[in-house]
């Protein structure tokens, strides 16, 4: 009799576990632990319980790491931006490239670990989850998407290694019949290390086979990318470039604008003065300086340097597509009538 009822109890036990797991959600299998966490620099919190949590920050050097970290170091968000960028994703062979990470994972990444590498010590990483919006074949419209990993610098080479990659949000059909459910909490995604490699679907490609200096750890390492120091000189010389430009077309249009200002004031039409009738004294004197020769100066619109100055200044301004046709007429024929 007591057998039986031991059996009983056992088997209702085993059932209440099974119901638990359909019914409930799971909590996260793959959860991020914090002990070797040190300093925060972003953080947001899971959207719903049990969901991921998404931070940048610095945390201890995994064991048996047979060298240190080049940390602290100064690396512009800037250059970190065009670096991260450099990379794309293909969830299959046959699909075309998508960027691996968003705009908004990019603007988050760039800014933070720029901050994170600069008070990292050199028994710590960066580590990182970020989520942002992906297009895909694979999928109708955007939607939000989860990575993470870990930086540092070694051997005065920044190196990436990817923990997950685009991971999917998107809560399950049983998740979905419970409401009131925004992401998934059956989740599994991790933060990189150096001595496991990570797993996920399809592989990951430099946008740009032209631009040298980024390559992967090694084979058997699909997950761990190495920017070299020409990565980072080509990265630094095109946000150079891009401040000069800004520079230059600040200079020019200053000098559009002193040209309009000029031009403008040669087409005003002069205003008439009041007529005055001087008294006899002054009329007199007045006479006597009509009557002494006048030394007649040049005006600065009929001396032809002056004109031919401006005048290719416009045509300048028209040959970059700063001037349209009608302006550049326009402005030629008012120069030409002050002669």
């Amino acid at each position: 009799m007591m057998c039986n009822y031991s059996k009983k109890k056992y088997l209702n036990l085993a059932l209440f576990i099974v119901f638990f797991i359909f019914v409930f959600p799971q909590i996260n299998s793959a959860k991020i632990s914090d002990k070797r966490a040190v300093k925060t620099f972003w953080s947001e919190a899971p959207i719903m319980p049990g969901a991921a949590k998404y931070f940048v920050r610095t945390e201890k050097i995994e064991k048996k790491t047979k060298s240190l970290n080049k940390h602290p170091i100064k690396i512009n968000e800037d250059v970190l931006r065009v670096m991260f960028k450099q990379l794309s994703y293909k969830y299959d062979r046959d699909e075309p490239e998508i960027p691996l990470f968003s705009k908004k994972e990019l603007i988050l990444l760039s800014e933070n670990v720029s901050k994170a590498l600069m008070e990292a010590q050199p028994n710590e990483d960066v580590t990182f989850v970020v989520k942002g919006p992906h297009k895909s074949a694979r999928w109708i419209m955007s939607e939000e998407r989860l990575s993470a990993g870990r930086i540092f610098i070694s051997n005065n080479q920044l190196n990436l290694i990817l923990g997950a990659v685009q991971v999917n949000l998107q809560p399950t059909l049983d998740e979905k019949y419970m409401g009131n459910v925004w992401e998934t909490a059956k989740l599994k995604y991790d933060i990189g290390h150096r001595r496991k490699e990570a797993e996920y679907e399809g592989l990951i490609v430099v946008y740009n086979q032209s631009k040298k200096g980024i390559y992967r750890k090694s084979n058997d390492r699909k997950d761990w990318f190495i920017f070299t120091n020409t990565a980072y000189k080509q990265a630094r010389q095109q946000e150079d470039s891009k401040k000069l430009g800004k520079e230059q077309y600040k200079t020019l249009q200053q000098q559009i604008d002193t040209l309009q200002k000029q031009l403008n004031k040669e087409g005003q039409p002069q205003q008439r003065q009041q007529q005055y009738t001087p008294p006899p004294q002054q009329r007199q004197q007045i006479q006597r300086k009509k009557e002494q020769p006048v030394v007649t100066k040049k005006r600065t619109n009929d001396n032809p340097d002056v004109t031919e100055q401006r005048l290719n200044t416009i045509e300048k301004l028209y040959k970059k597509g700063i001037l349209s046709e009608e302006e550049y007429k326009k402005k030629r024929n008012e120069i030409l009538k002050g002669l």
